[in-house]
């Protein structure tokens, strides 16, 4: 059975203007897409909000139609949400927006066996969705590793 991916903001964000510019992997753009359209690349739809809240109105306006990939918290979902922000606490920061994505995006993957895809970066921390992942045993791993994991050739 293929994997199913749940996909941070960060992994978003870093792909889009840092790593895989649209314009100089394009190829990469049409694979995610196609994961999207086989409905194996998802993500929370606080995901779509921060992006559209954040320096990425390109990235936003490229992720609006695809609009059907982010899902909205369930019962299920929210209840892992509840479990992750009263266990992780340094992972949704005080003074910060409240409802930050990523324990939605942790909760997603971990509700559905989903892989989470993440740039976030730093030492391995329970701050951070890599640590709690770990810590949830919820996979994880980078867009590198996504694009390996696919077998993606994309020069």
């Amino acid at each position: 059975m293929a994997k199913i991916y749940c996909i941070d903001t960060s992994a978003l964000i870093a792909a889009w203007y840092e790593r895989y510019k649209p314009n100089r992997f394009p190829k990469l753009w049409d694979q995610l897409d196609q994961l999207i359209t086989d409905g194996r690349l998802v993500s929370s739809s606080l995901v779509l909000r921060e992006c559209s809240k954040q320096r990425s109105e390109e990235l936003h306006d490229w992720l609006k139609p695809r609009e059907a990939m982010f899902h909205t918290p369930d019962e299920g979902v929210q209840g892992q949400v509840d479990f992750i922000v009263n266990t992780y606490k340094g992972l949704v920061s005080a003074g910060k927006e409240k409802f930050q994505a990523d324990p939605f995006v942790i909760a997603l993957a971990k509700a559905n066996g989903y892989t989470v895809i993440t740039e976030e970066t730093g030492p391995a921390s329970l701050a951070k969705i890599p640590g709690v992942c770990a810590a949830m045993k919820v996979p994880h791993c980078k867009l590198m590793q996504l694009i390996d994991a696919e077998d993606w050739v994309l020069g």
